[in-house]
């Protein structure tokens, strides 16, 4: 299927995923530019369950913050809007994607961890290289491969073609999708990214992580995804001379590459506590 026969099929089912209110509300402040601490804080606070979410994220030791937050106009002080903004996305993810759909010896919550580590290993990168918002970074290694889950609740014969081509031949997800399916997962990931009203740098990265075009205008996001989903995938080892990209990209980001030992235990140490906070209990 193309895009537009995906996305048409994606249009029927009724029950995808959504994200709560409380984030578009808080969308279309930030883009009317009308943000203040006080308004910010008021669209979170009318949903308490997330207002507590959002306080036991922002005090947890994954943030770090010093200082204890006791009220959300004080965690949106200290991080500010952007940063509240996803830390709604974060909580929503994983508390709206169910973790009992199984197919096999497929592991969701060893699926979830994969992708916290790479959110964590992209806002590395991000924070590192200057290059894009790690909070932005953060939210497109955290749905990277969100398509897989969209696939294995609702195209479970696509899904479990994929599956069973991967194990047989113990090749990746994405060269599987292209010998056996009808769809891939990051089509289907970049159309509910963008359903979602995600910024289109995070669109864009779930769609090209694993079918990047060198271009000039490149930010950096979907190059550090590539990166941090590699790093994830190989257990922090990978040759930067397998990557080629643009000059203004690789001038940043290789050389992170080749001194990964100096910031890839401290990642690993944040990635263990982005687990214990996000997955915790699931």
């Amino acid at each position: 299927m193309d895009n537009k026969t995906i996305w048409m099929t994606l249009e029927k089912i009724k029950d995808l995923p959504t994200l709560p209110s409380v984030y578009f509300k808080l969308n279309q402040l930030l883009k009317d530019n009308q943000a203040s601490i006080e308004k910010v804080a008021h669209i979170i606070e009318l949903d308490p369950a997330m207002s507590s979410r959002i306080l036991h994220l922002v005090n947890s030791a994954f943030y770090g913050v010093r200082q204890e937050s006791s009220s959300i106009a004080h965690a949106v002080m200290i991080l500010g809007f952007n940063a509240v903004k996803n830390a709604v996305v974060s909580v929503a993810i994983l508390d709206t994607f169910t973790f009992k759909d199984r197919y096999e010896n497929f592991d969701i919550t060893e699926f979830w961890r994969h992708a916290v580590s790479v959110a964590v290993l992209s806002k590395q990168l991000a924070e590192r290289s200057r290059l894009v918002t790690p909070e932005d970074a953060f939210i497109a290694g955290l749905l990277h491969d969100i398509g897989k889950i969209i696939m294995l609740k609702y195209f479970k014969e696509d899904f479990g073609k994929v599956w069973k081509t991967m194990q047989k031949t113990k090749c990746s997800f994405a060269d599987a999708e292209q010998e056996v399916a009808s769809m891939d997962h990051v089509q289907v990931g970049a159309y509910l990214a963008r359903k979602w009203q995600l910024p289109e740098p995070i669109i864009q990265a779930i769609a090209g992580h694993h079918y990047y075009l060198s271009s000039s205008e490149s930010t950096g996001m979907i190059e550090s995804l590539m990166l941090a989903d590699a790093l994830a995938n190989s257990k922090y080892q990978i040759n930067p001379d397998d990557y080629v990209f643009e000059s203004h990209i690789e001038k940043t980001l290789k050389p992170l590459m080749l001194k990964s030992d100096s910031w890839i235990s401290q990642a690993m140490i944040e990635i263990d506590l982005a687990n214990e906070f996000f997955l915790e209990g699931k």
